[in-house]
C-alpha cells in the first residue's frame, strides 16, 4: 500500500494519512469497488460537496449583504430623526 513505511513485527505500519484513507475506504465500503468506479464515486463526492460549500458561502454572504444594507439604512434613518426631533 502506497505511503507504508516502517515494519514492527512483521506487520507494516502506516502513516497516518494512510490510515484514514484506508478506514475510509472501508467505512464507505469502496475497497470492493474497481478503481475507475472508485475514483467516479469521489468525483461525484467532490463535486457535490464544492457545490453545496459555494450555495452555502453565496447565500451566507448574501444575507450578510442584505443585513448590512438594512442596518446601514436604519441608521441613517434613526440619525435624521433625531436631527429633526432636536
Amino acid at each position: 500500500m502506497a505511503g507504508t513505511t516502517k515494519q514492527r513485527g512483521g506487520v507494516e505500519e502506516m502513516s497516518w494519512i494512510s490510515r484514514k484513507l484506508f478506514l475510509y475506504n472501508v467505512t464507505i465500503g469502496l475497497y470492493v469497488l474497481d478503481w475507475w468506479e472508485r475514483y467516479l464515486f469521489n468525483s461525484i463526492v467532490l463535486i457535490l460537496l464544492w457545490l453545496f460549500c459555494y450555495s452555502t458561502a453565496k447565500s451566507m454572504w448574501q444575507a450578510f449583504d442584505n443585513h448590512l444594507k438594512i442596518s446601514m439604512e436604519l441608521g441613517t434613518r434613526n440619525y435624521t430623526m433625531v436631527v429633526l426631533c432636536e
